[in-house]
């Protein structure tokens, strides 16, 4: 899921380099958030 979302994050980007590491962790904690308010 986070791959994914990483992904896509990276083609909305046109997929300019540098930002590897920004995308991971920024859908790492889109992802946790989401599914912390699943659980409520």
């Amino acid at each position: 899921m986070i791959a994914k979302m990483a992904y896509f994050r990276a083609e909305k980007r046109g997929f300019e380099p540098g930002w590897e590491q920004e995308d991971w962790l920024e859908s790492e904690r889109l992802i946790d958030e989401m599914l912390k308010n699943m659980g409520r």
